[in-house]
C-alpha cells in the first residue's frame, strides 16, 4: 500500500493490499511494532495507474473509530471500524471513476467525516458523514471532467474563526468548504487543464495549488484569501512546480517539492524564490517539517533532512533497502516511515 500510516494512543493503523481482490487496514503496537489485529475486506480489482496501489487513501482517526475510503468498480465506499477492529458502518456513497484510480484521503473536521469522490463522469461530489453510524449530513455534487482530483484537503481558519477545508480540482480550482454544512465559502477556478494529485499549501492568506501530468507540475494558482475576498497573490515558477508530492509551509516560506526532487523555496508574502536545490532523488511522498527541519523522502528510500529557512543548508541523508511512496507521520517524539516491505520507528 501507499498510505501513510496514523497513530491513535499506542496503536498505529495503516491500509495494506494483501493479495488479488483483498485489502486490509493493520493496527500494530507503536511500542515495538507487533500486529495487534488486521481486517479483511473483498473488492474487485479494477484498471488504474501502474504506480497507484488499491489500498493508497491514508485513514482518519479520532477517540472511538478509525475511518476508511476504497473505490471500486462498484464506486466509492467509507466505513469506520473501532479500535478493536469490529466494523461499526459501511456505506457505498456513489459511483466513482478515474483512469488512474483514487488517492484522496478522508478528513475529519467540524464533527464530520469528509470524503472527495472527484472523478471521470458524471457524479462527482463530497460528503459529510456523521462519525458515529455514517449518515449523510451533507452532500457537495460536484462537476466532472476527463482530469479527476487525487488531492486530500488541507483545513485552515478563516478570519472570522470558520474552519475552511481547502480543496483543489481540475473542474473547480481551489474550493472553500464550511466543513460542518458542506456550503461552499469561496472559490476560485484558475481553469486547470491538468490533473490535481498534491494537495494545496497554505501560508496564512497564501494558498497555492497545482496541477500536472506525465511526471510533473505543468500549471499553477498562488491565490490571496482575506475576509472571503480571493485575489490573485504572485506567479510561480513553473520550473519548480510539483505534480504529485504537496509543498509544505514554515515561517512565512513556502517548500515545494518537485516531482524530480529540486525544492523551491519561496516566500508566501511576495513569491520571491529565495533557492532552487537537489533535495532528493526523485519523490512520491510528500515533505513534512519536524522541529525546523524539512524531511523528504524519494522513491529510491533516501530520506533526506536539510533546514526549513531561507538558505539552502542540507542536514542528512540514509538510504533505506526499499522504496518509499507513502508520507512519513509524526507522534510522541517518533518518526515513522513505510517503505515497499516494512514500517520503521526511528527516535532519538
Amino acid at each position: 500500500g501507499h498510505s501513510s500510516p496514523v497513530l491513535w494512543d499506542d496503536t498505529i493503523y495503516l491500509t495494506a493490499t494483501l493479495g488479488e481482490g483483498l485489502r486490509s487496514l493493520i493496527a500494530l503496537d507503536a511500542k515495538d511494532g507487533k500486529e495487534k489485529w488486521r481486517t479483511e475486506h473483498a473488492f474487485a480489482p479494477y484498471s488504474q495507474h501502474r504506480f497507484n496501489n488499491f489500498a493508497a487513501s491514508t485513514p482518519a482517526c479520532d477517540g472511538k473509530r478509525v475511518y476508511l475510503t476504497w473505490t471500486s468498480p462498484q464506486g466509492a465506499e467509507a466505513l469506520a471500524v473501532d479500535h478493536s477492529g469490529e466494523t461499526v458502518w459501511k456505506k457505498t456513497l456513489g459511483s466513482f471513476y478515474a483512469k488512474h484510480g483514487s488517492a484522496a484521503s478522508p478528513v475529519l473536521a467540524g464533527g464530520v467525516v469528509m470524503v472527495s469522490s472527484l472523478g471521470e463522469k458524471d457524479g462527482s461530489f463530497i460528503v459529510g458523514l456523521e462519525p458515529k453510524n455514517g449518515e449523510e449530513k451533507w452532500r457537495l455534487e460536484r462537476e466532472s471532467n476527463d482530469k479527476g482530483s487525487y488531492s486530500t484537503p488541507l483545513l485552515r481558519e478563516a478570519e472570522d474563526g470558520v474552519l475552511e477545508a481547502i480543496f483543489t480540482s481540475t473542474a473547480h480550482g481551489i474550493t472553500a468548504l464550511d466543513p460542518k454544512t458542506g456550503k461552499v465559502r469561496w472559490e476560485h477556478n484558475p481553469d486547470f487543464s491538468q490533473r490535481c494529485v498534491g494537495g494545496p499549501v497554505i501560508s496564512g492568506e497564501t494558498i497555492f495549488a497545482s496541477a500536472g501530468s506525465g511526471g510533473g507540475g505543468k500549471e499553477s494558482t498562488v491565490i490571496r484569501v482575506k475576509d472571503g475576498k480571493v485575489e490573485a497573490a504572485w506567479e510561480a515558477s513553473r520550473k519548480g512546480l510539483p505534480y504529485v508530492p504537496t509543498g509544505v509551509a514554515f515561517k512565512g516560506l513556502i517548500f515545494l517539492l518537485n516531482d524530480g526532487g529540486v525544492m523551491t523555496c519561496t516566500r508566501a508574502s511576495d513569491g520571491e524564490i529565495l533557492w532552487q536545490e537537489r533535495a532528493v532523488g526523485a519523490p512520491y511522498a510528500s515533505p513534512i517539517v519536524i522541529g525546523d527541519k524539512i524531511y523528504c523522502c524519494s522513491k529510491e528510500g533516501e530520506l533526506a533532512v536539510l533546514e526549513a529557512t531561507d538558505k539552502f543548508k542540507p542536514v542528512s541523508s540514509y538510504k533505506f533497502p526499499d522504496g518509499i511512496y507513502a508520507t512519513p507521520a509524526v507522534a510522541g517524539g517518533k518518526l515513522y516511515v513505510r517503505t515497499f516491505s516494512k514500517l520503521y520507528c526511528i527516535g532519538e
